[in-house]
């Protein structure tokens, strides 16, 4: 059809206003369109733990109920917290056993063996965190008594100064100190990775670059991930640029007093204790 100019314009126009109106949509060969009941599935064979509720009353909640557990027991003794919230953890801990052991009074046969047994492993690992709490809290306060006398310590003292603050803060921490030690007064291991600890006491002045090169030597002969240099005094602005670009790091007195107060309890104003990266 020849175009008439506007004329054929408008009757385009009402050709695909018709078309629009009367045409059905199209479907896609295989879709289906979902109906409004539908439901996504549970994500989560348990429920959520009510903390308030006075019971546990089926298998899903008593699922929640140890998941909670698992997890207050985790964030109670892996973490810095304060007085209060390490009472309310505490409370919450009793809270959950109690119900699970409720839970289990009411059950019979292979069903209550299976409860008993997941509940005895959480009360084991209940007891072995707080046997680990208690004694790094002993530790640290040993660690805060010398660190009162530190400045009438001797270099041997100094050394068993830091070995108890490392182990305050969760290392596991062997002595190697002596003649052949290479630089290296102690070894501490936490997580499975592998670092040496220089102990220098020094009553006046700075430890500068020359000697973090050495122990820079130290680290790699030992084939350790890094390597802490801890003093009473402080570092020199080279030695700070020097470890800048290698893994070791440095622990003044300052530093050592804040990981003395990291071991004992939480604070607001420190920076958190060495990390390996």
């Amino acid at each position: 059809m020849e175009c008439l100019g506007p004329q054929c314009a408008s009757m385009l126009l009402e050709w695909i206003k018709e078309q629009s109106s009367s045409s059905t949509p199209l479907k896609v060969k295989g879709a289906e369109t979902p109906s409004t009941g539908s439901r996504q599935g549970l994500l989560w064979t348990s429920l959520p733990y009510q903390e308030d509720a006075p019971a546990i009353r089926s298998p899903e909640e008593l699922a929640g109920a140890f998941e909670h557990l698992h997890y207050a027991v985790f964030r109670r003794y892996q973490n810095q917290l304060t007085r209060a919230e390490r009472a309310r953890l505490d409370n919450t801990i009793r809270n959950a056993l109690y119900k699970i052991e409720r839970y289990v009074d009411r059950l019979e046969g292979n069903e209550r063996k299976e409860v008993e047994h997941a509940l005895h492993e959480v009360r084991d690992e209940v007891r072995e965190a707080r046997e680990r709490a208690e004694r790094l809290r002993l530790q640290a306060k040993r660690a805060d008594l010398k660190l009162a006398q530190l400045g009438t310590l001797t270099p041997e003292g100094f050394e068993e100064f830091v070995a108890e603050v490392f182990e305050a803060l969760g290392y596991e921490v062997e002595v190697v100190g002596g003649s052949g030690d290479q630089g290296a007064d102690l070894r501490v291991k936490r997580d499975g990775l592998l670092a040496v600890v220089q102990c220098k006491y020094h009553s006046r002045g700075v430890v500068g670059s020359p000697e973090l090169q050495k122990f820079l030597g130290t680290v790699h002969h030992t084939r350790s991930h890094k390597g802490f240099f801890v003093t009473t005094r402080t570092f020199s602005l080279a030695a700070e640029k020097f470890v800048a670009e290698h893994p070791i790091e440095l622990i003044d007195g300052p530093r050592l007093v804040e990981l003395v107060q990291d071991a004992i309890g939480p604070g607001s104003s420190r920076e958190p204790e060495p990390v390996w990266f």
